[in-house]
Order: structure tokens, then sequence, then C-alpha cells
């Protein structure tokens, strides 16, 4: 028997087990309060070939999973599923979602399709080169940042605490707060650059923020919020933050595009200003679900 064919044992990790279990994740991790299993292969030694993490999000149960290279997603996804659904349906929790926005293409979609989830709602994502966002932002502060009100400055958010924009982010539902306190923190992986994200202030009143991560393919644009009515107040306030990340990031460097994500009815502006940094739409993606 080699190890593509050795048998799966589903079991949740021990406490030494976590950290083990919780690298499989790469650059999701799940909330601390996930609820862990692995797959172990014994074969030709022990090791952990596949996890899911699985938590509540309100009155909506999500989860997570994870493979190893190589790993044939198919011979753990339908056990994963089936132990997660069935405690799902021992808290009450009529409503399950996969906590990661997938491509119609993503394998994990056909897998979830094949287990009775179909597409719940869908997300616009956006691709802008680093070179041409620079140069375009760039250009837009030489002709217009002395249009900006002098009580206005930006800062990077390592020198504040995340208290300090929850009203911004909670008011346009962009962030639940404890992913935004998550990725604020300095030890979480893949969470937000603390020196390329932005706070917009207007005196010492914050105004607007730009959060953005890090990951090996782009940076990736997470919160972009400035609360002011006027449109040229709006723009004007986007322009200063994105010129802070333009000031501290290289354009040059081994990242070479920003992405951008909005919904498909909501947040229609980060279409219009990814296309007008000559940016292009990628393929939509979306979440899946499954009424229990």
């Amino acid at each position: 028997m080699d190890e593509a064919t050795a048998p799966l044992t589903i079991r949740e990790p021990s406490a030494a087990e976590l950290a083990r279990a919780l690298s499989l994740f790469q650059h999701l991790p799940p909330p601390p309060e996930a609820w862990l299993l692995v797959a172990v292969r014994t074969l030709p030694i022990q090791r952990f070939v596949a996890a899911s993490a699985a938590w509540r999000k309100g009155e909506v149960g999500q989860f997570r999973l994870a493979c190893r290279p190589g790993v044939a997603r198919p011979a753990v996804a339908a056990p994963f599923i089936a132990r997660i659904e069935q405690a799902a349906r021992s808290t009450g929790t009529r409503i399950l979602e996969y906590a990661e926005l997938l491509a119609e293409e993503n394998e994990w979609s056909s897998l979830l399709l094949e287990q009775g989830f179909t597409w719940r709602r869908s997300e616009r994502f956006f691709e802008v080169s680093t070179v041409r966002a620079y140069e375009r932002v760039m250009r837009m502060a030489a002709a217009y940042m002395d249009d900006v009100p002098k009580s206005w400055h930006a800062e990077s958010i390592r020198q504040h605490r995340p208290e300090t924009v929850v009203g911004l982010v909670a008011q346009h539902r962009l962030l639940p707060l404890a992913e935004l306190q998550q990725y604020w923190r300095p030890d979480f992986p893949f969470g937000f650059d603390l020196d390329l994200s932005a706070i917009l202030f207007d005196g010492p009143q914050p105004i607007g923020t730009l959060l953005l991560r890090r990951s090996p393919e782009a940076y990736i644009v997470d919160v972009r919020v400035v609360a002011q009515e006027n449109p040229r107040l709006r723009g004007l306030g986007n322009l200063c933050l994105f010129r802070h990340v333009a000031q501290h990031g290289d354009p040059l460097g081994p990242i070479r595009c920003l992405q951008f994500r909005g919904g498909e009815a909501e947040h229609r502006e980060t279409a219009h200003l990814a296309l007008r940094m000559g940016g292009r739409e990628l393929a939509p993606r979306r979440i899946m679900g499954k009424q229990l």
C-alpha cells in the first residue's frame, strides 16, 4: 500500500498538534475560536494531509478546507463536510457557508456542489498593475494635492489601534470587527501591512481608511472608505490614502498588482476606481452555502 492509497483518519488535533494543523491554512488562517479537524495518513509516516476549520458567524456556520499539495481533495472533502454538518445541526445552525470566495473553476467549488451546496452571492474582483497605479496616483497627486484641506493628513496604521477606524468600517459593513482586530495584529500571518495601510484624519478625527494585506501575488485591498458626502472631497480623500501607499511601497518590487473586490451590486465605486486606474476585471468569485 503506497501513501496515496493509505487510509485516512479524520480526528481533532491535540493541543500539541494545533500549530501543525493551522499551518495547513497558510495565508488564510481561521479565527481563533474555530473547531479544527485533521486528516491523518499513517504511511510512510504519520502526517497531517488536510484540515478543516469551522466556526459560527452570527446565525451562520462557516468553514474552510485546506490540503497539502498533491493530496486528492475528493478523498477529504466528503468526510470533513459530513462531520461539520453533523456538528452544525447539533447546535441548531441552519445555514452553512464556505468561508472563502471561490472561482467557478476552483476544485472546491465542484466538490461543494456535489455535497449539495449552491452559489449564494457573488463579488467582483479587479486587478491593477502596481506600476500603472503608482504612475496615476502620483500624477493625480501632483495636480490635486494643493486642493486637499490643510487639516487632512494620512498616517500608517502601525501608530494606531483598530478601534480608531471601527466606526468607519462598521458603518459600511466592510469587515467583521473580529477580523479587523485579528488582521491588525503585527504577529498575525497574512494580516494588514501596517506601514502601507493608512488612516486619513481631519485634525484628530478619522475620516477614512485604506487597509490592505500582502499576499505572495498581490496587495489585497480589503477596506477603502472615505466618510465624505461630497464626491470631490471623497475623491481627494482616496487620493491621500493611495498617495500614502505609493510613498511607502515599491511599485517595482516582487508584488506587481493590486487587487480590489466589491459586491455584485454594492460598492460600485470600487469597480469604477479600479478601471480608471487601468485595471481589468477578473472572473467573479462566489460564496457557496447550504440550508441544513
